[in-house]
């Protein structure tokens, strides 16, 4: 995958991905020529041998992964900051102090630590691209914790496009819809996965592959003017509601004209 949308020599870090999404980011990356570091609290389904384990809620593991890969490689070009977790389905009524911390250390702190430390290390023409959600720009019942931290990823990535714009450094957010993952599939019988292709405009589940090719763009060269944008990438659920069922005012006739009804 050279030529066009390269990632040749590129050294990358993208964390959660020892699978999901973050997995096929990987491979994609190594496609198009990347050295990717794998950081993540469990190791990949394979063996690699550019795994660190990471939990990215503790400052310190972020900080020691990335000095790291800028230690053995020499420095440091693209950071995705995919690692989070998904406690859906908590209501305002049962939400706790626990899930709020843990949601937020994972998701947000996360977020943030990654920005620090990567910005640090990384040159002009660096890359920074957080996965926010599409819950974080709709909102949705019993998502309390998860659609805040997202949207709170959202506005970190403005904030952190427009700090580091004057060091060359963009920062950009890709906001997924439902996608075919083990966080969706593996729950059984998730009313989530028709519900969601009943609601999506496509009329479909996403597939990391997907997501990934995103995050590809977004990572290359060919998007240095693209900086602060958050992409959805939801099969247009964030565009608006797929069905709305109205009727015509009387001020427009069959064919769609206007006439006013007391000329």
């Amino acid at each position: 995958m050279k030529g066009a949308f390269s990632l040749d020599g590129k050294i990358a870090v993208v964390t959660g991905g020892s699978s999901g999404i973050g997995a096929a980011i990987v491979s994609r990356f190594r496609e198009a020529g990347a050295r990717v570091t794998v950081a993540d609290r469990l190791p990949p389904a394979i063996e690699d041998e550019f795994f660190v384990r990471t939990d990215v809620s503790v400052e310190t593991e972020v900080s020691s992964l990335l000095d790291g890969v800028r230690d053995r490689f020499g420095r440091l070009d693209i950071l995705i900051n995919n690692a989070g977790i998904q406690p859906l389905g908590v209501t305002f009524e049962k939400i706790t102090a626990s899930v709020l911390e843990r949601t937020f250390a994972v998701n947000v702190n996360g977020v943030t630590y990654g920005i620090k430390h990567a910005s640090r290390l990384m040159g002009e023409g660096g890359r920074i691209i957080n996965m926010a959600s599409f819950v974080g720009l709709l909102g949705i019942p019993s998502g309390t914790a998860y659609a805040a931290s997202k949207a709170a990823v959202v506005h970190l990535t403005r904030c952190g496009a427009i700090e580091l714009a004057c060091r060359g450094i963009t920062v950009n957010a890709i906001a997924p819809g439902t996608i075919r993952t083990p966080a969706v599939t593996g729950i059984p019988d998730n009313p989530e996965i028709p519900f969601a292709e009943s609601r999506t405009p496509l009329g479909r589940l996403g597939e990391t592959d997907e997501v990934a090719a995103a995050v590809h763009f977004l990572a290359s060269d060919e998007a240095s003017y693209v900086t602060g944008a958050i992409l959805p990438v939801d099969g247009g659920i964030s565009a608006g509601w797929e069905r709305y069922d109205l009727t015509l005012p009387r001020e427009i006739n069959s064919k769609g004209e206007w006439h006013d009804p007391e000329s």
